[in-house]
């Protein structure tokens, strides 16, 4: 039987166009493995007991939200917000660090982010590890989780890191203002204000953990929600704590993830990802990317589990200090490790 030519030119298209699809989803598929494919494996099964030292830490955590949170600190209640960055200045004063005001002006009222330096002994100002949270919370809120536990860990940073001895970098304690709306990506978000002026000086920053809405976890299967289409590839509980970078980070976050997973027994997950997937540089990261610095987010992953989220109800009774408290232990090393690294 003759075949008409146009059928057999038909059926020829459809093939290369069928080929041309599964040349792209393939493409595609290898990209996301890439981006999501981490070292080691994350922790699974029954965690270990705590020990004496992060009961500690899970008591003195557990001390500065409290503290943090007790009501909406933002440019919207501006004496709570100078509360709160005054018991910031006095907890690291106490500490025996030197605390440095970076001030300036919003809506005509002065606002600030605070940072202290631990230098490296043997090269100071040679390269500089960045370890940052806003204390500012969003309106109608206290901010419990979002961001008291990421400011509560930068104090027991600070606080633990001060005896570990020396390293080759710096590692630079920030707390910022003004990183919720409406203020969020833009110029008068205090990370970006920081950002900037750290490129303005040259100064090296190796890296930069941005520790954002730490403390929420649920064993609950469906508990965790992600972006179309993460949720193919992560668990559907909400027991992990997440390292988010851009895709130019992809080293850093391998970096990171392995040196949690080779000390910390707790569930870890960790992703590079363009940009314009929802939730990748929703925290103070952003700036560092912007000004052309390595840096990730260390996140309970926010609003894509956390049902208190950007509302009165994100208080102190909803974190989990325990496994905050596991999860700062295990940031501890991955700091000191990437302050340790060779220049």
């Amino acid at each position: 039987m003759r075949v008409h030519p146009f059928v057999v030119r038909l059926v020829q298209s459809v093939l290369r166009i069928g080929a041309a699809v599964v040349g792209v989803l393939a493409v595609v598929a290898c990209a996301v493995l890439v981006m999501t494919t981490m070292p080691l494996h994350s922790h699974r099964g029954a965690l270990p007991a705590l020990t004496p030292q992060e009961s500690a830490l899970a008591d003195r955590l557990r001390a500065h939200v409290s503290t943090v949170a007790q009501q909406e600190h933002n440019l919207r209640n501006p004496a709570a917000l100078e509360s709160v960055a005054t018991y910031l200045e006095q907890q690291l004063a106490a500490m025996g660090y030197g605390v440095e005001r970076q001030e300036y002006t919003v809506a005509g009222k002065p606002v600030r982010n605070l940072q202290a330096l631990l230098p490296s002994r043997t090269a100071p100002g040679q390269r500089t590890v960045v370890v940052g949270a806003h204390y500012d919370s969003a309106h109608h809120t206290p901010g419990a989780n979002d961001n008291a536990t990421g400011t509560a860990a930068v104090l027991e940073l600070a606080r633990s890191l001060r005896n570990q001895g020396d390293t080759s970098a710096d590692i630079l304690f920030v707390l910022y203002t003004n990183e919720e709306p409406p203020y969020f990506k833009t110029p008068l978000m205090g990370s970006q204000v920081h950002a900037k002026a750290l490129a303005a000086q040259n100064t090296r920053v190796v890296a930069m953990l941005s520790l954002e809405t730490m403390g929420y976890y649920s064993d609950v299967a469906g508990s965790q929600k992600y972006p179309w289409p993460l949720s193919l590839l992560y668990p559907s509980e909400g027991h992990f704590i997440a390292f988010v970078g851009a895709t130019g980070d992809l080293g850093l976050v391998r970096t990171v993830v392995r040196s949690f997973r080779s000390h910390t027994s707790f569930p870890s997950e960790g992703i590079a990802a363009p940009r314009f997937i929802p939730g990748v540089d929703y925290s103070d990261h952003a700036a560092y990317i912007d000004a052309g610095y390595p840096a990730l987010m260390v996140t309970d992953t926010a609003p894509y589990r956390y049902p208190h989220y950007h509302s009165s109800q994100d208080t102190p009774d909803k974190v989990d200090f325990e496994r905050l408290a596991r999860v700062v232990s295990g940031v501890e090393r991955v700091v000191t490790e990437l302050a340790r690294q060779a220049p």
